[in-house]
């Protein structure tokens, strides 16, 4: 007998989500703030010191087709609970090093695996069995909580200079076995069938198939949705290629080259560290709002919410390269907002799009794999700013990378082309409808004929 509960249990999965986006990803891009500090502590290169952002994200690339594995075979809170103490501890350790091979160690390798494994692939593996016909606004509201991630800058500096940069690592470290590894044990459920219930909220067996028969009948392409996907038939896609250079190029190159430097740039414009952490922290704040707003792929398809964002994230890193110092702040501001809100917006429309293409009982490792090549450009980006920084004296080079990598990945999402496999609900909904469309042999008309999206 199925449960009938008011709340549907899939939000609270939602909701760990969320938190975990916030302060779990949170701890890892205070390393921002602390960079600084850790450059005027030691004296090191600003690409060695960049670096260890880089060895963290290589890690936990490495660790992503594990955690989908692990996901799969061991569940959801098994697998997060071990990342929240590997996370908690790693954080803790880094109040204590000395020399650059600890913090690659600590910060590097203990966080990076931790992350990995409560963060972004089990949580969109888990939400993808919790949600069908809702996905998309599920996963915007999992990546919301991305944007509050970057409203702990001003915490952080100012932890830094009421304590120091060594306990605010071990209180980072503290909040996350204090706040994460309880909502990950207690709250945490992999499947709807854990806990007697249906996806997306069902009351009935017989809602759930009408619900999920609309999904199916949104199917572009039969043959490529009725396979069980692994990563052995992945790999020999293009389409999985394109989708893997899409994380690479905007996750991993342009956002890592901008979140790890955008501090130390303001700073050298002549901004105090707390100014400009307390300002970037509305880059949070858009983040989260660009997020939101990547609901709406889920009605004017993945590819064209890409495209818009793609735009808005390029205007803001324009926007910040014409500051030459600090008497023009309102630039901040602005690169803030357009840079968080295009940022944003990108997330959603990728993990869907994943999800959309890639489903079965072993797509864990395909989704765990698309988040390794995002990290592979993550563990570039930091290291690659700092260096061009030390060759030439300016980031400008940089954030033009980091702009080339956007177009690269509106480039490659198009090419992957989830709109060929399955079409959003809100497409879907319009080509369904009675009139010359349905005489055209479009979804609704024929089922029996694939569709050309």
């Amino acid at each position: 007998m199925r449960k009938h509960n008011v709340l549907f249990y899939g939000w609270v999965v939602v909701a760990v989500a969320f938190l975990i986006s916030a302060l779990g990803y949170g701890v890892r891009y205070s390393f921002s703030v602390i960079f600084t500090a850790l450059l005027e502590q030691f004296k090191w290169p600003r690409d060695a010191t960049a670096a260890i952002l880089s060895f963290h994200i290589l890690a936990y690339g490495f660790t992503a087709p594990i955690a989908g594995a692990l996901v799969d075979r061991f569940g959801a809170r098994k697998t997060m609970a071990l990342g929240a103490v590997l996370l908690a501890a790693g954080a803790a350790a880094s109040g204590l090093g000395n020399t650059l091979w600890h913090y690659y160690l600590s910060f590097g390798l203990l966080m990076g695996v931790g992350l990995c494994l409560m963060g972004g692939v089990p949580s969109t593996r888990i939400i993808s069995n919790w949600f069908v016909t809702r996905r998309g606004l599920a996963l915007s509201l999992m990546f919301f909580g991305s944007g509050g991630a970057f409203l702990l800058y001003p915490l952080v500096a100012f932890l830094i200079e009421r304590v120091g940069w060594r306990a605010a690592f071990v209180l980072e470290g503290v909040m996350v076995a204090a706040i994460l590894l309880p909502a990950v044990v207690f709250l945490v459920r992999s499947h709807p069938d854990e806990m007697g219930l249906l996806p997306d909220g069902a009351r009935s067996a017989s809602a759930d198939a009408s619900a999920t028969k609309s999904y199916e009948r949104a199917v572009v392409d039969k043959e490529w949705a009725s396979r069980d996907w692994t990563l052995g038939k992945a790999v020999k896609e293009y389409r999985f290629w394109m989708l893997c250079l899409t994380t690479f190029s905007v996750w991993g190159i342009a956002e890592h080259i901008m979140v790890t430097h955008h501090v130390a740039f303001a700073e050298d414009a002549g901004y105090s560290k707390m100014y400009a952490a307390s300002v970037l922290a509305f880059f949070g704040v858009f983040t989260s709002g660009g997020a939101l707003a990547g609901m709406v792929s889920d009605r004017i398809g993945r590819e064209a919410t890409f495209t818009i964002a793609t735009g808005i994230g390029i205007s803001g890193i324009a926007v910040l390269m014409l500051m030459g110092d600090s008497s023009q702040p309102w630039i901040l501001y602005l690169y803030s907002i357009l840079f968080g809100l295009g940022f944003g917006m990108t997330s959603p429309c990728i993990a869907a799009s994943a999800t959309d293409m890639f489903q079965g009982r072993r797509a864990g490792m395909v989704i765990g794999f698309i988040w390794f090549a995002f990290a592979l450009g993550g563990a570039t980006g930091p290291w690659l700013g700092g260096a061009i920084f030390e060759a030439t004296g300016s980031y400008l080079p940089a954030f033009i990378l980091a702009a080339c990598g956007f177009v690269v990945a509106c480039i490659s999402l198009w090419i992957a082309a989830p709109r060929k496999v399955r079409l959003v609900a809100g497409r879907a909904r319009a080509r369904q409808k009675p009139g010359p469309t349905a005489e055209a042999g479009l979804p609704g008309a024929d089922d029996d004929k694939p569709s050309v999206a």
